[in-house]
């Protein structure tokens, strides 16, 4: 039976991993500590959360600090490349003080175009560069940008290799839309795919098709909550808890157990990240 805070229709699944989470959102302002405790109760192990700039990664990582399951990766979003200036002097010294487990969201977006695309791949190559430098994975943002990210991955990871050590990849693409021809070759580069709800859309043929078809020892689940809310909770606000509904729609997908999807994308996440998450809530890692 599912624990009485486990939000309606959620069976909960052990081993879930929401690889990437904006909990500290003001969309969660009223009732943060209720969200965390419905996403233990469907099963997580671990929530991964991402900044977006410099205070939003230090909010990421206070929220790490406070939630033993929780964890913090710190970047400049494609959407403020344009502040990297403002920004690059307090981000390298929040990353340098230790805590994160990441550098991201990082990348290029070529749909909204909120900094010239110059900006973006300054952005983007200095935290490349970063990342390697304090030896941490990078999770990658593209929007409208699938060559030209390639590009820049594919020339960067060809020079850095797999600096994490042989068995760890070096980085994840985050709510993945590209194609299958795509995601292998990422995969062969040492990236992890990940999969966000918009995966259980039904227009969303691509991103099933991609579900489906990649080594399942190849990707990693995600929320990006609040937003990209999975069926059947589409409409609402997303919270972690609802990457139990993307893991038994991906299990469909597959013809495999939701247990093994949950288990094994969970194992990746921790695998990238370095993390060795508690079992059992209040424990430590």
């Amino acid at each position: 039976m599912s624990a009485p805070d486990t939000p309606p229709g959620i069976e909960p699944l052990p081993g879930l991993v929401d690889a990437h989470a904006h909990a500290w959102s003001r969309a969660f302002d009223g009732d943060r500590a209720v969200m965390l405790a419905r996403a233990w109760s469907a099963g997580l192990r671990l929530i991964v959360e991402v900044g977006v700039d410099v205070s939003t990664s230090l909010g990421a990582l206070q929220l790490a600090r406070r939630a033993p399951r929780v964890v913090a990766v710190a970047g400049l979003h494609p959407h403020e490349a344009r502040h990297l200036e403002r920004e690059r002097e307090a981000l390298a010294a929040l990353v340098g003080g230790g805590g994160f487990v990441g550098i991201g969201e990082i990348g290029l977006d070529f749909y909204r175009n909120f900094s010239p695309p110059e900006a973006q791949y300054a952005a983007f190559r200095w935290q490349l560069a970063l990342a390697r430098e304090h030896a941490l994975p990078v999770v990658v943002h593209s929007r409208a940008a699938d060559a030209e990210t390639f590009e820049v991955l594919e020339e960067w990871s060809r020079r850095v290799g797999r600096y994490l050590g042989r068995e760890r990849e070096i980085g994840m693409l985050h709510c993945f839309a590209g194609d299958v021809a795509l995601a292998a070759r990422y995969v062969e580069l040492g990236f992890l795919i990940s999969v966000p709800g918009t995966v259980t859309y039904p227009s969303n043929t691509r991103g099933q098709e991609v579900a489906c078809t990649i080594p399942l020892e190849a990707m990693t689940l995600e929320t990006d909550c609040p937003y990209l809310t999975p069926v059947p909770r589409r409409g609402e606000r997303n919270e972690p808890a609802y990457v139990a509904h993307t893991a038994r729609y991906v299990a469909g997908l597959r013809g495999i157990a939701a247990e093994r999807v949950a288990q094994t994308t969970g194992q990746n996440a921790l695998r990238l990240f370095g993390v060795r998450a508690p079992e059992r809530p209040g424990s430590r890692r």
